[in-house]
């Protein structure tokens, strides 16, 4: 079973958002690249890229840029990845697939694949540093908005091996590789198609709350503790928090 293991987003000033998770959510750094300015942070399992945005234009060459970097370079969340056993065994089992190359900046991932559905996301089989320690706070959802859930649901659970672990009334799909959770919906909160957000169970609401406050980056702790809040970081991108989580 590919696991999900990886969000990369293009940001601005990534060492602010590399404090911002670390001090928020007390994710660790694991991973900083002085040349382009990025950065990663994970919570022992699941890997957050901050890639900066690249100034002026760069050829596009296969999947990147020439450059290296992303071809996309809108602010955002960019993209998404997976851990498999094997990226050739993978990309076998769905030869139809289009796919590029290692990207050329140091980061991990192996392969850049592209869904039927025009989504992006990486394969690899060194996975992203993450060490499968399971603890809290730490990303436990991602929200992908896709006009046909079944079909992409379909997909993912044939070619990936993901499992399907329930369906919403509106039409949503709940996908699951034991550990993180993939949430097909038709309706997103941002104005751009694909990945949404992604979903952070934290530890405990109040202890959440004065690691936010600390910062200077107030949330309000909500009366349900069953309840989900919806935070932005500082370039705008939107978490959801949950002390409950996403098990269905």
């Amino acid at each position: 079973m590919a696991k999900i293991r990886h969000v990369a987003f293009m940001i601005k000033d990534t060492e602010k958002l590399r404090d911002f998770y670390t001090q928020g959510f007390g994710f660790e750094q694991c991973y900083h690249n002085p040349d382009t300015g990025a950065f990663m942070v994970m919570d022992g399992t699941f890997n957050l890229a901050l890639l900066k945005i690249r100034e002026g234009d760069s050829e596009i060459v296969g999947t990147h840029r020439a450059d290296g970097g992303e071809a996309d370079q809108r602010p955002g969340i960019n993209h998404w990845g997976f851990v498999v056993d094997s990226v050739e065994e993978t990309l076998n089992r769905v030869p139809e697939l289009e796919h590029g190359v290692n990207p050329q900046d140091g980061r991990p991932a192996e392969m850049r694949v592209f869904d039927p559905f025009g989504n992006k996301f990486d394969l690899s089989a060194r996975g992203y540093f993450g060490r499968e320690e399971v603890h809290l706070p730490a990303v436990r959802q991602v929200v992908v908005q896709v006009d046909q859930p079944d079909e992409m649901a379909e997909f993912y659970k044939k070619n990936l091996d993901l499992s399907e672990e329930g369906r919403g009334a509106d039409g949503s799909v709940y996908l699951g590789d034991g550990l993180i959770h993939m949430a097909l919906v038709q309706e997103g909160l941002t104005n751009k198609r694909g990945i949404q957000y992604v979903g952070i169970q934290v530890d405990d609401w109040e202890r959440t709350a004065e690691r936010f406050q600390a910062m200077g980056h107030p949330i309000q702790v909500p009366q349900n503790k069953d309840a989900e809040i919806v935070v932005r970081d500082p370039e705008g991108n939107v978490l959801v928090l949950s002390q409950k989580g996403w098990d269905k």
